[in-house]
């Protein structure tokens, strides 16, 4: 190896910092352990997407170069999956079509290189576990009208209720990133928060008199910007998931407005079915978009 004083000196230092560095995650695990322990005498959600999503923004706010921001987010998404989540005996159902294999490298990019993954050969296979409590998290395709049985549908029935959407992938919008053409949602069951910045899924099972027009117009009416709207027949009725640009909580006064306008209906069933953070923008491709 070749040697020099100032090289030997510098290389002094990482040994050191390399330490320090793993002193800290030892004591960073420990106390996210007794966190996690605390939150299940206190029965809380252990898993918090919307909490994780404002830690990686307020790094990402104080991060400079060299080192890479999509870096940064993988080490600290690896330190919460390693940690918080394989403690709890946490497992992953990926589905992974062969036209878009690369759910599976978003689903390990995200959950971390430990979290235990299995791979389903249908959306519908993969939700089921969840339903069924024999994994904890579903990766799924975002949501396709031309489906003839569309995933989400099931989150409007009885079967489904509790499961929410909790992630979008990939988690961060990188620049000639494929992925970002073929995004997937996380489902499991668990709550929605609001990470201060999200989108949100509002499912509707209706009449089938009832259409699409006149459901986007019900969300504007209230004072909801409708980003995508997917729908699907059943004949009798029609279930529609209304993705919208905010967060919207199960109790929020504005859904009992959009279940008064179709009153008429007496087996409507319009309810939030979760959401998922704003999709991280890395900085340097903002500098990059601007030049």
């Amino acid at each position: 190896m070749y040697k020099t004083p100032e090289l030997d000196e510098i290389r002094k230092r990482i040994d050191q910092l390399d330490n320090q560095v793993h002193d800290l995650l030892m004591e960073r695990a420990d106390l996210v352990m007794a966190i996690s322990a605390e939150k299940k005498k206190q029965g809380i959600q252990i898993v918090q997407p919307a909490r994780e999503a404002r830690m990686i923004r307020r790094l990402m706010a104080r991060h400079r170069e060299p080192l890479p921001e999509e870096a940064i987010v993988r080490i600290w998404r690896e330190l919460v999956s390693c940690v918080s989540l394989l403690q709890t005996g946490l497992s992953v159902s990926v589905y992974t079509p062969p036209e878009t294999p690369e759910y599976w490298d978003m689903a390990r990019d995200y959950f971390g290189s430990v979290l235990p993954m299995q791979k389903s050969a249908s959306p519908l296979d993969a939700l089921n576990l969840v339903i069924e409590g024999k994994v904890n998290f579903a990766v799924l395709p975002w949501p396709d009208t031309a489906e003839e049985n569309p995933w989400w549908g099931k989150l409007l029935e009885p079967a489904g209720a509790g499961i929410s959407v909790l992630q979008r992938l990939p988690y961060g919008a990188k620049e000639n990133y494929s992925y970002n053409n073929n995004p997937a949602l996380i489902v499991a069951r668990a709550g929605f928060d609001t990470s201060d910045d999200d989108r949100s899924f509002i499912g509707f099972d209706l009449s089938s008199s009832v259409t699409r027009d006149q459901i986007i117009a019900a969300v504007k009416e209230i004072g909801l910007n409708p980003a995508s709207v997917h729908e699907w027949s059943t004949g009798a009725r029609t279930s529609h998931l209304v993705e919208i640009d905010t967060y919207l909580s199960a109790k929020d006064e504005k859904l009992d407005l959009l279940r008064q306008k179709f009153a008429g209906d007496a087996d409507a069933n319009i309810t939030v079915v979760g959401g998922y953070p704003a999709p991280l923008v890395y900085k340097t491709r903002q500098k990059k978009s601007a030049a």
